[in-house]
């Protein structure tokens, strides 16, 4: 009876919980947010602040637009973010050259598609003109508005790229700094361009590339003062292999941009088939409340692919899992109240558009109530989509992303079009999302099936691919030193029941103890620790990571080295500290696996 009662006592103690893992999210979520709504600001308030300039057509100009604006955001979305995912995968394998190679391989290719943009673009300018824009009453404002955007393609497309660097980097607040100057100074050149010179909507253009070159200006004054740390390679001609990793990345990404650019233009012809301008109105104004939430999913999505890359690097998929979770729930509940929001204050939304005409801003508030319920449905797909690329089912993620940038809803939409006229078209875009859903539960359930154990749920999540990569512990120390010494125990009770000798299984507890201690002691470091154990190649391979400062047992001056730290370097065969995404993850192995004692 008191051995049932020890034991209970045992199961009392420390589980893996993800609380170090939600903390680092949030931390992450808020400066994700502000960059989103940096971005968003060159899309829904410049069309705001130009339709009060000047009128509502030019929301309209602007709108017509778009579609170029999307080819630009498929460049950087496929470089900056597959990218970024392949150089937060290499550090989560502590692999620096490989992460240096796919950051220098980006930015090259990131100046020759800019100039690739801008060069075609003006040696087609006309032909593309009147593919864009086929309603007269808009034609010379477009013309002149088209001309200038052509020309924010190569700074923008490079800037942006480099930004989308730096939360993997570990400078997250960076990143946002350099998009908020940036689209700060956007919105106030709008007011000089179109009120004090008399641009016109052309003006907005310019407007966009004076705040990325400030933008680009900051990045290099940050650069030479120190404050971006970040692997890079000389080696130029070695990097642009990676291209091949960068693009399979980011190819869902790219996928959704230019998806989105063919959507806009093919729904611009229909709603002005059918709505004429006041449609066109409409529809825009439906397309700016989507910027508006994409602010928040953005930056829940982009945090958390992030952060699920370095664990995936790492191979630590309950917390890949954890972080997938946490993200789908936060999706959900920022579209559901987006929804309500929009619900009931449609005709507020129209005001700040400067939509007052009575016919035009009834069309545009039955429009956007209609629209915006899809938010929810089409987000929840965009949130998972995104983590496929994470764990390699990249082509899987381009067929969800190509679904849901145009090829479910163009079909849809036409045909709901020609059957119930623009109510229809209203509706179109709630019926795709739904589709795809359903198209996802059941490719999910046939790729879990075809999986060989691999992926499993009905959201395809990560199975361990083998022992060597399965944790024989995996937990979280919540309480401080109150913990260490119970997990202490339990490490080296998980390492004689997987096989290891008594004094291999003390040596693998004793290192746990001393980096706990060693964690512990230092300053600014949270109370939240991840501990996980493997056996690999006949070592034990103990993974440490916390939240804090940055620090590293190899490194310390001899004079300096406390007690704990000499005997973790006494029985550790290597140590290696990285400190990615803000975290420090210590991996210490202890040499020899040998068989379990009999006596």
């Amino acid at each position: 009876m008191e051995s049932t009662k020890k034991n209970k006592g045992k199961a009392a103690g420390p589980v893996r919980s993800d609380r170090l893992l939600r903390k680092k999210y949030t931390q992450y979520l808020i400066p994700a947010m502000i960059t989103y709504a940096a971005l968003s600001l060159n899309e829904f308030v410049d069309s705001m602040l130009v339709s009060n300039l000047l009128d509502s057509d030019a929301m309209g100009v602007i709108n017509l637009g778009l579609p170029v604006v999307l080819v630009m955001s498929a460049a950087y979305a496929m470089l900056g973010e597959g990218g970024a995912n392949e150089y937060a995968v290499s550090l989560g394998k502590r692999d620096h050259e490989a992460a240096g190679k796919s950051f220098t391989a980006s930015v090259v290719f990131a100046l020759i598609i800019g100039f690739l943009i801008l060069i075609i673009g003006m040696l087609f300018e006309t032909q593309l003109g009147n593919m864009l824009c086929d309603e007269q009453s808009l034609r010379p404002a477009f013309n002149k508005y088209f001309h200038v955007l052509l020309m924010t393609a190569p700074i923008t497309v490079v800037v942006l790229t480099i930004t989308s660097f730096l939360p993997a980097a570990g400078h997250p607040g960076l990143s946002t700094a350099v998009n908020v100057v940036a689209n700060v100074v956007n919105i106030g050149m709008d007011y000089v361009y179109i009120r004090v010179f008399g641009m016109g909507v052309e003006g907005a253009a310019w407007a966009t590339i004076t705040g990325y070159a400030v933008g680009a200006v900051f990045l290099a004054v940050a650069a030479a003062m120190g404050k971006i740390d970040i692997h890079w390679s000389r080696d130029i001609a070695g990097s642009l292999p990676k291209i091949k990793d960068i693009s399979r990345i980011g190819r869902p990404d790219a996928m959704n941009q230019i998806g989105l650019s063919v959507q806009f233009a093919v729904c611009n012809k229909l709603v002005l088939a059918y709505g004429g301008a006041d449609g066109e109105v409409a529809f825009s104004l439906c397309l700016q409340a989507g910027s508006v939430m994409s602010i928040f999913i953005a930056a829940v999505t982009g945090t958390s692919v992030t952060l699920m890359a370095v664990l995936h690097g790492q191979q630590d998929y309950k917390g890949e899992e954890k972080v997938l979770k946490n993200a789908m729930l936060n999706e959900l509940v920022m579209s559901v109240i987006g929804v309500i929001l929009f619900e009931i204050f449609a005709v507020n939304a129209a005001a700040f558009y400067n939509i007052t005409e009575p016919a035009q801003l009834a069309m545009s508030v039955h429009a956007l109530k209609i629209y915006s319920i899809m938010f929810v449905p089409r987000y929840a797909a965009y949130v998972f989509y995104n983590y496929l690329k994470v764990i390699g089912l990249d082509r899987y993620s381009t067929v969800l992303s190509a679904l849901d940038s145009f090829a479910a809803v163009i079909p849809v939409a036409w045909i709901m079009t020609t059957l119930f006229g623009l109510e229809g078209f209203w509706w179109s875009f709630l019926v795709a999302s739904l589709l795809i859903l359903v198209i996802i539960m059941v490719c999910n359930r046939r790729y879990t099936q075809r999986s060989s154990g691999r992926l499993r749920g009905l959201l395809v999540l990560e199975a361990d691919a083998d022992e060597s990569s399965k944790p024989i512990l995996d937990v979280t120390i919540t309480k401080g030193s109150s913990d260490i010494s119970y997990i202490s125990e339990k490490v080296q009770r998980a390492c004689e029941e997987s096989g290891l000798s008594k004094r291999e299984a003390m040596m693998a507890a004793l290192a746990a103890e001393e980096i706990a201690v060693y964690v512990a002691n230092k300053k600014q470091q949270s109370t939240y620790a991840d501990v996980l154990v493997r056996l690999r190649n006949g070592n034990v391979e103990i993974d440490f990571r916390s939240l804090g400062e940055v620090f590293d047992p190899m490194a310390d001056e001899e004079g300096d080295i406390i007690e704990n730290v000499k005997m973790l370097r006494s029985v550790a065969s290597s140590i290696q500290n990285e400190y990615v995404l803000g975290m420090n993850s210590v991996r210490i192995t202890i040499e020899g696996h040998k068989e379990k004692d009999t006596d």
